[in-house]
């Protein structure tokens, strides 16, 4: 049975209705707390920072009460709060627990991340040690062997499996991209990746007008435009004769909803070859 709300604090952010004075700020805070849920907390969690920051210092008894969570939830929530560092606790009688500003409160967030990506990182060769130690049962042949396919989801995965396949490019990289697609690829250097590595490589970039001042460094041999095209929805990647990329929605979609299809089909592998080089041969060259 969900708690009762204490008669003195009847005021629900996420629960307003439509006759009351805080319904039109309720989409926001709905949008908020959404949002804060990207930086790992839980929805609950972030109510609980919500409401802290917009009422000020409660107690525990305030905030389920209001907010009509649980008890020992609401503890709990309380004490991981205090521990990630965006809530404090006052030393009061009753305790009070306060939010601290937001800016403060991301950056915090953003930085705890940050070491647990780092300390994940750091496992790596012990991971692969402890793989590796064990042995593989299943033998791979030609008869076992076949193509593979993955569809990958989200700006992050696919920029990983970009930069894993530039670096084990071993004879070419081809990209067929928009000038919007190179720009994120730039700002998460996979281009700097791409210019270091000593392969043949081309680029063609559709549709544009002149050549982008971040492709100013790579040798203008290996850069072509399309201006005539229409269409700002393609972008795909050739690793030599053995993987594909193509983005089944770019750059044209927020970063959080691009989507991918990886594969090693020979045949989308010479389709896409083959669109390319006639597309490379209706390109212009860039001065």
């Amino acid at each position: 049975m969900p708690k009762k709300k204490s008669p003195d604090l009847q005021v629900d952010l996420f629960d307003a209705e439509p006759d009351s004075n805080m319904y039109e700020y309720k989409a926001r805070l709905d949008h908020l707390k959404d949002q804060l849920l990207k930086f790992g907390l839980t929805a609950n969690q972030a109510k609980v920072y919500i409401f802290l920051g917009k009422y000020g210092p409660k107690s525990a008894p305030d905030v389920f009460r209001t907010l009509g969570l649980p008890r020992t939830e609401t503890y709990f929530i309380l004490n991981t709060l205090q521990n990630q560092g965006i809530v404090t606790a006052e030393l009061t009688s009753p305790q009070k627990f306060s939010a601290i500003p937001v800016g403060k409160a991301i950056l915090t967030l953003v930085n705890t991340q940050k070491e647990k990506l780092h300390d994940l990182a750091s496992l790596e060769g012990e991971l692969t040690q402890l793989w590796d130690d064990i042995p593989a049962f299943a033998v791979e042949t030609s008869e076992t062997k076949t193509e593979k396919i993955q569809m990958i989801s989200g700006s992050a995965p696919i920029n990983s499996k970009i930069n894993e396949m530039i670096k084990n490019a071993r004879e070419k990289i081809l990209i067929f991209g928009t000038e919007k697609d190179l720009s994120r690829f730039y700002h998460v250097d996979i281009l700097e990746e791409l210019y270091d590595k000593i392969i043949d490589k081309k680029i063609i970039i559709s549709p544009s007008q002149t050549l982008p001042r971040i492709l100013e460094e790579f040798d203008k041999k290996t850069i072509k435009i399309m201006p005539q095209s229409q269409e700002d929805n393609q972008c795909f990647i050739v690793k030599d004769n053995d993987e594909i990329l193509f983005f089944l929605r770019n750059s044209v979609h927020p970063s959080h909803t691009v989507f991918a299809l990886w594969a090693e089909s020979k045949a989308l592998i010479s389709t896409l070859q083959n669109l390319f080089e006639y597309s490379w041969n209706n390109s212009e060259v860039c001065y």
